[in-house]
């Protein structure tokens, strides 16, 4: 793909899904995606508890498209539904934005700058490109060791007992992390998180739809983890940078590390879904060596039971070795125990 064959951000389709009262949130979103001219927007409304249509009439003319659920259906099914349609409806580069992925000014056309240079090596079903949330990518943005950007095989949860003195060097005053003032132009990643991830519809033919039976988190783990175990590429652009207007749920920043943040983020069902798919993805995707997984996986749920009894968070432990047991059981789909 040459100069000759720029990408005209009309060919973009953004596929982004709501829920709850969110209007605060989506409305800057669309806005400011549509002041970078994508063609088209499908919002899939997963629940909303306002009238997305009166907004995408208000502020999309024809470029805004709702796609009704009926009802929360999980985030993952959601995005699966939302991709479904704009294949349907004929497009060809597809823009994933969470419903507070606000990107700034330009962010568009570097992203499509960058994919437009890597398409010159890389065939269309075997790319994907990612904008940069400094929120998101931390370990980027504050200067972190960027090797270890990707996690190590074997680990567990993020854990692997090889980390650990460079975990214990960071929290020491030499190796505190710092805002970089350089970032690297570009990186490659393993797997990606959905917003603002940027490929084109082959990459669906070849490695198909997110798994709705994820329900909700890591699904987007899952799916990108398939375009490289593929043979493709993600390539993360610095360049092209969106505003997270809200921070996660489990936001290490808040918490101090991962442990507490699943132990006290708030909402069951989200700690539930997020430990059980990433035990799935961990134990049954990911490759691994059983012995140095096993280490791991002891060390990290001996780790977890020892900051609940210092939390006193008796209760949220058992639902988490709860959620343990069913990754490595494959049991997915929705729990009733934990409707969302």
């Amino acid at each position: 793909m040459d100069a000759d064959n720029a990408i005209n951000p009309s060919q973009v389709t953004v596929v982004t899904v709501t829920y709850g009262d969110r209007r605060h949130l989506l409305e800057p979103v669309l806005r400011a995606a549509l002041a970078q001219e994508v063609g088209k927007i499908i919002v899939v409304n997963n629940g909303a508890s306002w009238n997305i249509n009166t907004l995408a009439s208000g502020i999309g003319l024809n470029a805004v498209e709702v796609l009704d659920m009926g009802s929360n259906t999980g985030s993952a099914r959601g995005c699966s539904a939302g991709i479904a349609q704009a294949m349907e409806a004929g497009a060809e580069l597809i823009w994933l934005l969470d419903d507070d992925n606000k990107p700034t000014d330009g962010a568009l056309s570097v992203l499509l700058a960058e994919y437009t240079r890597l398409r010159e090596k890389r065939a269309a079903d075997q790319l994907a490109v990612l904008a940069f949330r400094p929120e998101q990518q931390a370990m980027v943005a504050m200067g972190g060791a960027l090797n270890r950007i990707n996690p190590r095989k074997s680990s567990f949860h993020g854990f692997h007992i090889f980390d650990v003195p460079y975990k214990i060097w960071r929290r020491m005053p030499w190796g505190k992390q710092r805002i970089k003032e350089t970032l690297p132009r570009t990186l490659n990643l393993d797997v990606a998180p959905y917003g603002g991830l940027l490929f084109h519809r082959l990459v669906i033919d070849k490695i198909s739809l997110p798994r709705a039976d994820f329900v909700l988190y890591g699904d987007d783990t899952e799916f990108t983890y398939r375009i490289t175990r593929n043979g493709g590429q993600i390539v993360l652009v610095t360049g092209a940078v969106i505003e997270d207007l809200e921070s996660s749920w489990n936001a290490k920043q808040r918490f101090g590390n991962s442990f507490s943040a699943l132990l006290c983020g708030s909402g069951d069902f989200r700690a539930y879904y997020s430990m059980r798919n990433c035990t799935f993805f961990d134990a049954h995707c990911l490759p691994h060596n059983r012995y140095m997984f096993w280490i791991n996986r002891q060390i990290y749920m001996m780790t977890i039971s020892i900051f609940s009894l210092i939390k006193g968070q008796a209760d949220r432990h058992r639902l988490l070795v709860q959620a343990v047991n069913d990754g490595f059981t494959q049991h997915l789909g929705v729990n009733k125990e934990f409707p969302l």
